[in-house]
């Protein structure tokens, strides 16, 4: 996806969340399910859905994006919500406000590096600069989030509710860096960090879907814009996958409809 379009739907993504947001109170007692936390992990993928970044030509050599998967992260707090109602509850647009880090491991000590043109990576030789172990080496990136999704619900309550929701989130990067950790020859320690742009793409649009019951749920996303701006490195696309805590349930004016559930709902259609 072109980088214009990916700020014109973004544009577009906050621009909905303005306008719902600026509705009257009536319906504020529908329940969404996306404020909460998110805890999951980073696999990087190719423009193939693929893992391996191990190319034919050198133009296409570029392993270090096979992420350490067991080591990489992401962690989303899914601050605000709101949920305009298409069908009562049970079939709404929610969005809302949040934050994400995503931190993606490396592996085989491959050390980041980029300029105006490029990002590339070493493999750092450990002998030579006297380290003994390397225990972390990742870089992070942090974006505020605005998420656009069309959700399905079974019942009135949320706590007692399944619910499905598929959509786009967009996101404005805000932060990056990289860390290094680990321990020289003689037993010292150390932390090298370093805060750049490393040419990541300043926004990110995922398709998104999550799934659950209740308060709890399993999420899944697949970044449609590259994590990295274009030609400047392979096209790197982050999956990110894991589990999710749903903290709101809005209880007010929910008394009197509390036995009114989805068959009784459709009956009266």
């Amino acid at each position: 996806m072109k980088f214009q379009k990916i700020i014109s739907i973004f544009s577009l993504l906050v621009l909905s969340t303005a306008l719902v947001f600026a509705q009257d109170g009536k319906n504020s007692d529908y329940e969404a399910h996306w404020a909460g936390i998110d805890v999951g992990t980073v696999i990087l993928m190719n423009d193939e859905f693929g893992t391996d970044f191990s190319g034919p030509t050198w133009n296409d050599y570029h392993p270090y994006w096979e992420n350490d998967i067991a080591k990489s992260s992401t962690i989303s707090f899914n601050m605000f919500e709101y949920k305009l109602p298409i069908f009562r509850q049970f079939i709404g647009l929610t969005t809302g406000f949040g934050y994400r880090n995503t931190n993606v491991a490396f592996r085989n000590n491959y050390q980041l590096g980029y300029n105006d043109d490029y990002v590339f990576a070493d493999s750092m030789n450990l002998e030579q600069e006297g380290i003994s172990e390397v225990k972390q080496n990742y870089l992070a990136a942090h974006y505020f989030t605005v998420p656009l999704l069309l959700e399905f619900a079974t019942k009135v309550e949320g706590k007692k509710s399944f619910y499905f929701n598929a959509g786009v989130v967009g996101g404005l990067r805000f932060a990056s860096s990289t860390t290094l950790k680990g321990t020289y020859d003689n037993g010292d320690k150390f932390t090298n960090v370093r805060r750049a742009k490393y040419n990541l793409n300043p926004f990110l649009l995922d398709a998104s879907f999550r799934i659950g019951y209740g308060a709890f749920g399993i999420f899944g996303s697949y970044s449609l814009s590259t994590m990295f701006k274009q030609n400047k490195t392979a096209a790197v696309h982050p999956l990110r996958v894991g589990i999710s805590w749903n903290w709101h349930f809005a209880g007010g004016g929910k008394k009197e409809e509390s036995d009114f559930d989805f068959e009784d709902a459709i009956e009266e259609l």
